[in-house]
């Protein structure tokens, strides 16, 4: 009988600097708003559901979307992306956008352990609960992100990006 040698492999979660663990920080939370909109999509529960109920949903649905725009502007800063461009995507003043999301920069933890910097700084800050980040290693949420990507990616048409590489996260980061 032949084995599958992906199965044979021992995956090690990777040490992440701070740059590479805000990537994996932002994967994250789209992972869980894409669980959280596929829950959605189903009527089954239609029948019991209480005045209201779609209204929570949707609006934990942007709450979570907002935390992905503050990971997002984390990783844009410790790519370099200047405050300027930040503004100008955001279609805000400068001087709004530094009050708004001046915290999310965490450029002085880009090169430190992303374990002990900028995750304990990401689960701190966190606008909303998100489930699935409470691991405290980021390497292991990564390796996680690329079994989720694959399930995901097989169950679309076509080739998405990343479906035939065998860590599509970790891979690049």
């Amino acid at each position: 009988m032949s084995q599958n040698p992906d199965h044979l492999a021992i995956r090690v979660a990777p040490d992440l600097n701070g740059r590479q663990t805000a990537r994996v920080g932002y994967s994250n939370v789209a992972k869980e708003i894409a669980d959280h909109a596929a829950s959605k999509v189903t009527t089954r529960d239609d029948a019991h559901a209480a005045p209201g109920d779609m209204i929570e949903h949707a609006l934990h649905a942007q709450r979570m979307a907002l935390e992905n725009l503050h990971r997002a502007i984390t990783v844009e800063r410790m790519n370099g992306t200047s405050w300027e461009t930040i503004a100008g995507k955001l279609r805000l003043p400068i001087a709004q956008v530094l009050d708004q999301f001046k915290h999310c920069d965490l450029t002085h933890l880009a090169d430190t352990n992303g374990e002990n910097g900028v995750w304990r700084v990401l689960a701190e800050t966190c606008v909303a609960p998100v489930p699935g980040l409470g691991d405290p290693h980021p390497g292991k949420v990564a390796l996680e992100l690329d079994d989720w990507y694959k399930a995901y990616a097989s169950g679309q048409p076509g080739d998405p990006a990343g479906a035939a590489t065998p860590n599509p996260v970790t891979a690049h980061l």
